[in-house]
């Protein structure tokens, strides 16, 4: 009797002894080796796993997720598209004790660019004290993006780090104004193509000299006026809602901004971008129409 009870114990240590361990992290692949925690994973998971998760979009980001994996789910790669958003999942497994501890999937050699990465206050996202970044094959510039907005008392500015495929987004600046202030609205990308290269600080925008545009300004349905034109918003701009006579904003923008090239942002009731680069143009308290250009609104939640 007292060898059975002897075996059945030594039977349940034994079961308890081979529960695998595993590295459990989700954040920045860069922090991961700081801040993982090993955590014991229940029966039914007996690998551990690490999943590489980018998002590619006009900004992009990258996530590593580590934990505890059934053998179904190991080495399952995914690509799927989400709001506009394309976003790949790279999945490595192993099967011993903690052997995730530096398993991180490869996004191959053609993509070696490495940005900073940050999202927050300037002061937050100056210099090069940040998390680093891996970017993807087709991401072969580092980005560093300034936001002011002012539709508000309150001026608000938010830096962004991260990588870029270039295109037409840099050097560039997506701004409006309606007639409220200089710069209602502004979003400078600056671009560089080396490792870590976007160390910059906050870039203030400077809203230029009169350009000899005129458009109709409103920052709410009931006040239209006019206003001059600044700098490089060369083109009259309409914040349009759900129906052709339904105008959110109007004011003075640049091509970039027409065209949509910005980080989301949200206005209420926005649902279209409207421009032209005629003085008068723009809807004002009428509607015309002189070949006007009309764009989805990134920001308003599409």
């Amino acid at each position: 009797m007292k060898l059975l009870l002897h075996v059945g114990l030594y039977s349940a240590l034994l079961c308890l002894a081979v529960s695998l361990q595993c590295y459990r992290y989700k954040g920045l692949p860069d922090q991961a080796q700081q801040q993982q925690v090993a955590t014991t994973c229940d029966e039914t998971h007996t690998h551990c796993s690490s999943t590489l998760i980018t998002l590619r979009d006009l900004l992009n980001d990258e996530v590593i997720a580590k934990g505890c994996s059934t053998g179904e789910a190991c080495d399952h790669n995914q690509t799927y598209t989400l709001s506009n958003v394309r976003i790949s999942q790279n999945v490595l497994c192993c099967d011993t004790d903690l052997c995730n501890a530096h398993l991180v999937p490869d996004l191959g050699d053609d993509s070696p660019t490495k940005c900073l990465a940050c999202q927050g206050l300037p002061l937050a996202c100056a210099g090069n004290n940040l998390p680093s970044l891996r970017c993807g094959p087709s991401q072969k510039y580092c980005i560093e993006v300034s936001i002011t907005t002012a539709l508000t008392q309150d001026t608000q500015r938010t830096m962004i780090k991260s990588c870029s495929n270039y295109n037409l987004t840099c050097p560039g600046l997506s701004a409006f104004s309606n007639g409220q202030s200089p710069v209602s609205y502004s979003s400078s990308h600056l671009c560089c193509n080396s490792s870590h290269c976007n160390s910059g600080h906050f870039t203030d925008v400077n809203p230029g000299a009169e350009n000899g545009l005129e458009c109709y300004s409103r920052s709410s349905p009931k006040e239209v006026s006019k206003m001059r034109c600044r700098g490089q918003m060369t083109k009259c701009m309409d914040l349009m809602g759900s129906s052709p006579d339904d105008v959110v904003m109007s004011g003075c923008a640049t091509e970039a901004f027409c065209q949509g090239l910005y980080p989301h942002f949200n206005i209420p009731g926005w649902a279209s971008t409207v421009c032209c680069d005629r003085s008068l143009c723009n809807h004002g308290n009428h509607t015309i129409d002189l070949g006007a250009q009309k764009y989805p609104a990134k920001g308003g939640g599409h």
